[in-house]
């Protein structure tokens, strides 16, 4: 049975998840039935301004497999929407708040946000 929601970010990006909520990405629509995956699954947190968006994401372990959810592992990623959807990532926490201050990222929080279980 297909399936499907989204949740618009900003402009032309949006969180979707296709046939079941644990392939929850970050993807850029292209058309008003494409898109392009920037943040593969499963993303449970997201924010964002006019320049950046942040996620948060547990790796799960793929179509073939059921999309189980790796909670043990959390990865961060920034995406320069001014810089043709640039992705950053996957970063640790550390890794991820030194690439905010380099790219002088500032007051954006995880606002937007998704079960870390299903």
């Amino acid at each position: 049975m297909f399936d499907s929601d989204s949740d618009k970010i900003i402009g032309k990006y949006e969180v979707l998840w296709i046939d079941t909520p644990n392939s929850r990405a970050v993807c850029e629509r292209y058309s008003s039935t494409g898109s392009t995956v920037l943040i593969p699954e499963y993303v449970f947190a997201v924010g964002h301004n006019t320049e950046f968006i942040i996620a948060k994401q547990h790796p799960t372990n793929g179509f073939e497999n059921g999309y189980k959810i790796d909670k043990s592992k959390t990865n961060y990623f920034i995406v320069d929407i001014r810089n043709k959807s640039k992705v950053f990532g996957p970063l640790n926490k550390s890794n991820f708040s030194k690439k905010v201050s380099e790219l002088n990222i500032g007051g954006i929080e995880f606002d937007q946000t998704y079960p870390e279980e299903m």
